[in-house]
């Protein structure tokens, strides 16, 4: 025995943590050193150190020093610490200083051995240990006192041991029951066991070794623990372990379930029966049992049959009940009462195990994890329905052929989820999700984030009578998280939540983030449609349209209730007597804040765009970026703080305003904007006696905020925010030189002291190279193009400089990429990825989006006087006629209708298709064509046109153009409705 010495244990890991309590116990001063830091401990290591102190064990963690080594008089060495690692090195230079004990694996085994006097039963192999361990444990414990260890009590055995020991609990137990697997079989050598089993040995964590041989040479190294007189039971239906007992020495027994092959052996089933998840029948044929120098009985000897009804299912429970008939039995237990206590056994947690039953469809949970587990467990269960298999990430901290696998499940199961989640290391990794997709088929199989996640898409998908089985590694290194999760699913799908309103924008969103978040979630509303049905099916929501079911409504856990629902008196008498919680999207907001970078791009105009070439630049260097999907400009009011909650890496928000103050501060804060983006600011929403200054206002809010800001350097209003802030917070863009000059110019005062701006260069209206007597000026870009056209320009950042042809043309979409580079820039990408992104992009619905070619037909979401100068700009000098139809009716009133009417005098033909429009004709210096419709008011607001005033004025146009003019349509009313003049 090792006493009162100092030991210093290296490694804090499963072999290190025992070997330090047994030491400890025997009176030994033990220090445990370890290279890794507590945070990069394994979750159970971290765990038992606490408990460990308690014991008088010290720990230094976080690197190895020679100075402990010298301080000891006995080391132990982790057997799974490298051979070539520095620690080593270091050992060896101490001991040419003094001599040091070491203390190896073999020496912890025969003092466990020594202090441990009663029988041990250990169960080695591939797959099948925790059934088989607890199996025997049952059997036995009708007639002994047994403790048993297996990954089914958390406890490797020689932990469990050492607990017996320290604790002093050994004398109170007549027998010990307990799993050797691969990595602490080596700490149990010493060990004498009275019976051993071998379930079988195909390959797995073959990372840990050279090859096959090394790890089957490891796992039947359990023959070496068998004590004088003692018993190896063995499966023979294994190829690898029925070679391995030719020539035997140690006194054995071979099992198996009898097979076509003819052979035969001690134990054996035949004429088998299986019974689907109600488990199986078999007769047991026994030709002979030598009893265990342990056993009060003798020798089971001559042929003996009988039949065994089990209840748990599948062929390998078969195998496993043939192994722990045989130990009991050579322990000296009576067949009868081993047969009672094997077909009383009704499974253990996490095989096979039955969880719940949901409206008929039935979840369980189980441990199989390599292929050759999962190929055991699919054969022979059978299911009245569809059988759905939900898998957790196949890898631990060993790496499995998850092709295989999917193979195996996608040939065995109706669906595969699987979950990227590495259960045992709590650590995402999708790509291990989609090499099992690629095995099992991307047609049937689901890819998540988490185990809650992949049951409740299970849950919605199944009928009654499907079976949802979970599998995989997690439930047995992580049987209490992976089951928590299965129940917390469960839970969800029984309690759900409606979202009153769910079609509309708010509503929508609100139910797309608690769907997010794993609740199972109904959209209820009078709407019998949604243009959203195919991304709420998606997304896994359900529907309850054309009204709003009561019975629905009533088996809710919990109701939300959009905003414009609140104090709508039906929603109030739905509500009556409901006992669940009702929520707002208040609660929405707070309890999912967006713990993500948010950008948020606000301006008059360019900022859907602009939106859109950022999500393609950060989507190509391969970011996550939520979209709303929703058919609106603008995004005002809680659109975008709950598109910013949505998942993802970087949300991407547009922010507007209808010119109220507050509204933009109010969005950025509830969106928690980190990063805000200022493309320009020009005469709008000036209606109801607000000034330009009014407007200004409101888009500065943003600065209040944002920690960075993007600014236009050449809109001389958005530039002087930059004075306002300290040069770390600003990124200025702009373009530098043009190659065009077709400029519709537009003026501007100067925002420090008022006078009228002179410009050097115009790029765009008001923005350019400008300058005013007081001494404000136009400043550098950080982010800037030159040579610029409306094909392309030279993208240039800091020193590097790379050429950009923008996929849809005019110098306005320079300015938004500008904008995007500028932000993803920010984001720390590079110039080739910010490139590559920006030549992705594929263009917005409505902005100058070709919906047609003969004649050409652009449609433009145009609706203010720069906006509407920006795409005239675009198209000025090209050939054929300009034929323009106008939908808007501005938000700054007349004003802004004349201001439009007036800047469309450059095109060959205008249409007014508003009431505003005509209204503001007599501005317009160029032919004029009427509708009879728009002599009417009928747009509301903004909207300006009507579906049938821009139909007819879109058909009109048609009629007029010839195959090489232009129609421009222009105004929300275009946006909305011109397209069904083609259909």
């Amino acid at each position: 025995m090792i006493r009162n010495m100092n030991v210093l244990v290296l490694g804090a890991g499963n072999a290190g943590r025992p070997a330090a309590r047994l030491l400890r116990h025997l009176g030994n001063e033990v220090l445990v050193n370890d290279i890794r830091r507590f945070e990069e401990l394994p979750p159970k290591a971290r765990k038992r150190i606490p408990e460990m102190e308690a014991e008088g064990i010290r720990f230094r963690l976080g690197g190895h020093s020679i100075q402990d080594i010298l301080e000891a008089d006995a080391v132990f060495i982790s057997p799974n610490i490298p051979r070539d690692a520095h620690v080593h090195g270091l050992i060896r230079e101490a001991e040419k200083e003094k001599d040091i004990i070491r203390i190896t694996t073999s020496d912890i085994g025969r003092i466990l051995n020594e202090l441990i006097v009663i029988p041990m039963v250990g169960i080695a192999g591939t797959d099948g240990k925790t059934t088989t361990t607890n199996m025997i444990d049952f059997i036995l414990s009708s007639e002994y006192r047994t403790v048993s260890f297996s990954s089914l009590q958390d406890s490797l055995v020689i932990e469990g041991l050492v607990d017996l020991v320290v604790k002093g609990e050994i004398t109170r137990r007549d027998m010990a029951v307990f799993e050797l697997p691969h990595g602490t079989i080596r700490m149990a050598d010493g060990l004498e066991l009275c019976s051993g089993v071998v379930t079988n040995l195909t390959p797995d964590h073959m990372d840990e070794f050279r090859d096959h041989n090394e790890y089957i040479e490891r796992n039947f190294s359990i023959k070496d623990l068998i004590a004088p007189g003692g018993v190896l039971v063995l499966c023979g239906n294994d190829p690898v372990v029925r070679e391995l007992s030719r020539g035997l020495e140690v006194e054995h027994v071979i099992y198996g379930i009898r097979g076509d092959d003819g052979g035969e052996f001690q134990v054996e089933a035949s004429d088998i029966e299986l019974m689907g998840l109600d488990g199986s029948r078999f007769t047991l044929k026994i030709s002979g049992v030598p009893a265990a120098s342990c056993s009060k009985g003798g020798d089971l000897e001559g042929h003996v049959s009988t039949e065994i009804r089990l209840r748990v299912p599948g062929i390998f429970n078969i195998e496993n009940a043939l192994a722990a008939i045989t130990v009991a039995l050579a322990l000296g237990m009576d067949l009868e009462d081993v047969k009672k206590r094997i077909e009383n056994f009704r499974g253990i947690r996490g095989r096979f195990e039955f969880i719940d039953e949901v409206d008929g469809v039935r979840v369980y949970m189980d441990a199989a994890h390599n292929p050759e587990s999962m190929e055991k467990l699919l054969e022979g269960v059978e299911t009245g329905g569809r059988l759905i298999i939900s898998l957790d990430n196949p890898d631990t901290l060993t790496v499995r052929d998850k092709y295989r696998i999917g193979k195996i499940l996608g040939e065995g199961a109706d669906t595969v989820i699987v979950s990227g989640m590495n259960e045992t290391t709590e650590e995402l990794d999708m790509s291990a999700a989609d090499e099992v997709a690629r095995g099992a088929g991307e047609d049937k199989t689901i890819k998540t984030r988490s185990v809650h996640e992949s049951i409740l898409r299970a849950l919605q998908m199944a009928d009654e009578g499907d079976i949802i089985l979970h599998i995989g590694p997690g439930v047995v290194n992580a049987y209490g998280k992976v089951r928590e999760d299965v129940e917390r699913a469960i839970d969800s799908f029984r309690n759900y939540t409606v979202v009153l309103g769910g079609c509309g924008n708010v509503g929508s969103l609100m139910a797309r983030n608690l769907r997010a978040r794993g609740n199972r979630v109904i959209v209820s509303d009078i709407s019998d449609e949604t243009p959203l049905e195919g991304v709420f099916r998606a997304e896994g929501i359900e529907l309850d349209l054309g009204g709003h079911d009561p019975e629905v409504l009533r088996r809710a856990g919990t109701i939300a209730v959009t905003p414009s629902l609140e104090n709508n008196r039906k929603i109030q008498g739905l509500l009556e007597g409901f006992e669940g919680e009702v929520i707002g999207v208040e609660d929405v907001l707070n309890l999912y804040p967006p713990e993500k970078p948010v950008i948020g791009i606000t301006g008059t105009n360019g900022k859907t765009t602009t939106t859109g070439m950022l999500k393609s630049i950060l989507r190509t260097a391969g970011m996550d970026v939520p979209e709303h999907h929703l058919r609106i400009q603008g995004n005002t009011e809680l659109v975008p703080a709950l598109q910013a909650r949505l998942p993802g890496d970087v949300a991407v928000v547009e922010i507007g305003t209808f010119g109220r103050r507050g509204e933009i501060r109010n969005s950025a804060l509830l969106s928690e904007v980190s990063t805000g983006v200022i493309t320009n600011i020009s005469r709008d929403h000036l209606s109801g006696g607000r000034s330009f200054q009014d407007y200004v206002e409101c888009k500065r809010e943003i600065l209040e905020v944002a920690d960075t800001l993007i600014l236009n350097a050449d809109d001389p209003v958005v530039a002087s925010f930059a004075d306002e802030l300290p040069e770390d917070r600003t990124i200025l863009y702009g373009i530098q030189s043009m190659e065009s000059d077709n400029v519709i110019p537009e003026g501007r005062e100067c925002p420090h002291c008022g006078n009228k701006l002179r410009y050097l260069k115009r790029y765009m209206g008001h923005l350019g190279d400008y300058r005013c007597l007081c001494g404000y000026r136009r400043p550098q870009p950080q982010v800037m193009a030159v040579e610029a056209s409306p094909e392309g320009f030279k993208l240039v950042i800091g020193s590097r400089m790379r050429e950009v042809k923008l996929p849809i043309p005019g110098i306005f979409n320079v300015y938004n990429a500008l904008a995007a580079a500028a932000a993803a820039c920010r984001m720390g990408l590079g110039i080739d990825e910010i490139v590559k992104g920006i030549e992705s992009f594929s263009g917005v619905r409505g902005r100058f989006q070709e919906i047609s070619k003969t004649p050409r037909v652009i449609l433009d979401y145009a609706h203010n006087p720069a906006g509407v100068r920006a795409v005239m700009q675009t198209l000025g000098g090209m050939d054929g006629r300009l034929i323009v139809v106008n939908t808007v009716a501005s938000e700054s009133g007349i004003d802004g209708d004349r201001e439009i009417a007036s800047i469309l005098s450059d095109a060959d033909i205008v249409i007014p298709a508003s009431y505003a429009a005509r209204r503001a004709s007599d501005m317009i210096k160029t032919e004029t064509v009427n509708i009879e419709s728009s002599r009417r008011r009928a747009g509301a607001g903004t909207l300006g046109a009507s579906r049938e005033q821009v139909i007819e004025a879109v058909k009109k146009a048609l009629e007029i153009a010839g195959p090489d003019d232009t129609v421009l349509i222009i105004g929300e009313g275009g946006f909305r409705y011109a397209e069904e003049a083609f259909s």
